[in-house]
């Protein structure tokens, strides 16, 4: 069994839904009406996240991955995985390929290539006196800033604020780097990413593209960071006609 939350919806191919590293898999709302009927969707809330614990210690979020998987009694299953959860859908593709059937990376992050995200002088300053005096909510509205500049309303603003613990500590996954290793991944890959993102997430979606073996890619123009919450019926659109082909 798994102690983290999770929720096992619909019917059809199971696909996994990993929400960012600044949200929780309320993130997923939006994107679950798309879907309904077509896929069997589990989402999850990762180790720090929404209602599942914070971590105590090092842990393995792909080992996390699998335990909700073998709660819910699936084999292998798809994953669809945003940012941070691009991140451990990468590394569960190259640790258990067993469980993994194919790979939509959204807005992907990438273990083992930190990223150079561009910030205003004045964003870095408050940042850094925010830390200073453990102003966690100013640190939850320097984070909407850079990873949803098109705006929040009250729901994504309350998962920002919520989530701003986890998201801005020092995360103790064990993984080993995944760069270097993106052309041992021999499973159906769709990169997609969002026209209005930060410039190093889209730089780093272009090299997923190169380097995965036979992965296609897709852009969303009207999205930001937040692609699900943006573009849920173009996301689910891609994502029904990616797992189908």
């Amino acid at each position: 069994m798994t102690d983290l939350w999770y929720e096992d919806s619909g019917s059809g191919p199971p696909a996994v839904l990993l929400h960012e590293g600044v949200v929780d898999s309320r993130i997923w709302d939006p994107f679950l009406p798309h879907v309904e009927g077509r896929l069997r969707t589990i989402r999850y809330d990762q180790r720090g996240y929404g209602r599942s614990p914070m971590w105590t210690g090092p842990y393995s979020a792909v080992d996390d991955l699998v335990s909700v998987l073998d709660a819910a009694g699936v084999e292998q299953t798809a994953l669809v995985g945003i940012s941070r959860g691009g991140r451990i859908s990468i590394q569960a593709a190259l640790e258990r390929p067993d469980r993994v059937s194919a790979l939509v990376l959204v807005a992907s992050g990438l273990a083992g290539r930190p990223l150079d995200i561009d910030v205003t002088p004045e964003q870095e300053a408050r940042w850094d006196a925010a830390e200073g005096r453990g102003d966690l909510a100013e640190l939850a509205a320097i984070d909407m800033e850079i990873w949803a500049p098109m705006g929040v309303d009250e729901d994504l603003r309350a998962m920002f604020v919520e989530n701003v613990e986890a998201s801005n500590a020092d995360d103790p996954d064990n993984a080993p780097p995944s760069a270097g290793r993106l052309g041992e991944i021999a499973l159906p890959t769709l990169v997609v990413t969002g026209g209005r993102d930060v410039a190093a997430i889209n730089e780093l979606g272009e090299l997923l593209a190169q380097e995965i073996p036979g992965a296609r890619s897709a852009r969303i123009e009207e999205a930001d960071h937040m692609v699900q919450w943006r573009a849920p019926e173009e996301l689910a659109r891609l994502v029904l006609d990616f797992l189908a082909a």
